[in-house]
Formats: C-alpha cells, sequence, structure tokens
C-alpha cells in the first residue's frame, strides 16, 4: 500500500517528477487531462507537495491561495524535493534521509540532531499540528534548546513545517503531512 493508495499513481508520477525537476511550475506546463488536473491539485496541495504562492496575508501555508490560473505556481518543498530525488535513484521515499540531505546541503553541523528531534515529536502531531513547546521538549531531551529558534527556522525553510498564526494564543506548526505519512511508514516505499 503506497502514500495515495486511492489515487490514479500515474498522473501523479508525471506531475511530481516534472515538479521535482524544476521546483516551481506553472498550472499552464502540468500536462494531465483538464478533468484530472484540478483534483490532483488539490490532493497535492492539501498533503503540501506542492505548495501555492499565491497568499492572503502571510508565507504560512494556511494562508496560501490555491487558484488554477495558468500563470499559478506551485513551489515544490525543498525535503519534498529530496525525497523525490532519492525515489528516484532507489525507488524509495526516504524522508529521513531526505531531511539529513537538506541540512548538509545548508550547512547545519550535527544533521543527525534535527533529524532525530523531527522523528521524535511526530507522536506529539494532533491534527497536523505541533505545539512549540512539544518542539522545546524535544530540543531539550537532545540537549538542542539553545539552538531551538534555529531549528525552526530551518524546518520552516525546508518544507518540514509551517508555522499556524490564525490562533495567536497557541503557538503551533502544521507539519508537514506527506512528510509525516512517509516517516510513518514501516517500510518506505513509492508514492
Amino acid at each position: 500500500m503506497g502514500i495515495f493508495p486511492e489515487e490514479d499513481l500515474g498522473f501523479i508520477a508525471e506531475v511530481l517528477s516534472f515538479a521535482s525537476s524544476r521546483r516551481v511550475i506553472q498550472y499552464s506546463e502540468i500536462d494531465v487531462p483538464e478533468a484530472v488536473k484540478e483534483d490532483l491539485l488539490i490532493l497535492l496541495e492539501r498533503e503540501r507537495v506542492l505548495i501555492p504562492f499565491n497568499t492572503s496575508k502571510t508565507i504560512a501555508w494556511e494562508d496560501r491561495l490555491l487558484s488554477f490560473l495558468p500563470d499559478e505556481r506551485y513551489e515544490l518543498p525543498h525535503v519534498v524535493s529530496n525525497m523525490l530525488k532519492r525515489a528516484g535513484q532507489n525507488s524509495r521515499l526516504e524522508p529521513s534521509l531526505a531531511l539529513k540531505d537538506y541540512l548538509v546541503e545548508i550547512g547545519e553541523t550535527k544533521p543527525e540532531h534535527t533529524v532525530s528531534l523531527m522523528e521524535n515529536v511526530l507522536t506529539d502531531v494532533e491534527n497536523g499540528k505541533i505545539t512549540a513547546e512539544a518542539l522545546s521538549r524535544a530540543a531539550k531531551e537532545l540537549s538542542m534548546e539553545s539552538r531551538m529558534g534555529t531549528i525552526i527556522a530551518v524546518l520552516k525553510a525546508g518544507g518540514v513545517i509551517s508555522p499556524c498564526l490564525r490562533n495567536p494564543s497557541t503557538l503551533r506548526y502544521e507539519v508537514n503531512p506527506f512528510f509525516t505519512k512517509c516517516i510513518l511508514r514501516k517500510n518506505p516505499s513509492n508514492v
């Protein structure tokens, strides 16, 4: 069973292959039948595989506006791009290794610590979100609390988390659902 068991994987694979080669694509460039294109984009946006550029307020995912105009642009988050590159090499989605690759690319000195932090906090994810307190607890357990601001910035930039700003009373982060689904699978596999 794959990550998208009820979907036509041929169209998903086609769009993801194209997106992984460019990281940013336009609606008009997506070469799948119009009858499935919008539904496919809704799925990929919901799973945070493709993130629309247009926004209502902030760059947080919750403020992104999905539209289907010919010039609408969508971005493949960095960690998802790395997952797809790895899958192209060995036919396996390996989110922890893709995250480590991203961390190495940006010069993190101990990428395995941040990967461990993300693996550890996934048990605290509720309704796709994690609290700042849960991230802080995990960082403290790994003796990383002094780097918490940097870690959050790095995870946001990599497309692993995004701040939830609509309820200012509680600082929470949306965790990329595609990343989460892949990392929680016992045996990494294709989409």
